[in-house]
């Protein structure tokens, strides 16, 4: 009877550090993601460097040089996006101003709100 007790305490164990492990790379791929997708460029410049060095092997050197190549590319394309935002902002409200004129009462006052929350989600990205 004893070694039956300590048999299933050791067993669970055993699983309780299996789901602590899952559960920890859980919630660090999560965090992980969720910073790249957030648009923060440092999280996405340092997740591209390091996916670079984790596939290439770079040296400290090179891994360096990466950093700063890649990031110098994200100021120009973040430089180009801001020259580019105002001619497709007005593309972007033609076609609205189209739809609404198929749209009915209701279904404008919906696409209001979508228009709303698109440019509400713009604002907290910073664009």
């Amino acid at each position: 009877m004893k070694n039956g007790k300590a048999i299933i305490g050791v067993v669970l164990v055993f699983i309780l550090g299996i789901l602590c492990g899952i559960l920890s790379t859980h919630l660090m791929y999560t965090s992980r993601i969720e910073s790249i997708i957030s648009g923060k460029p440092q999280f996405k410049e340092e997740h591209l460097v390091s996916r670079l060095d984790r596939k290439l092997d770079l040296n400290k050197q090179q891994e360096e040089q990466v950093r700063t190549i890649v990031h110098e590319t994200h100021e120009q394309i973040q430089a180009l996006r801001s020259q580019l935002h105002p001619q497709t902002e007005a593309i972007i409200e033609k076609s609205q101003a189209k739809i609404r004129v198929i749209l009915t009462p209701d279904q404008q006052k919906k696409f209001e709100q979508i228009i709303a929350e698109r440019k509400e989600r713009a604002r907290r990205k910073g664009l």
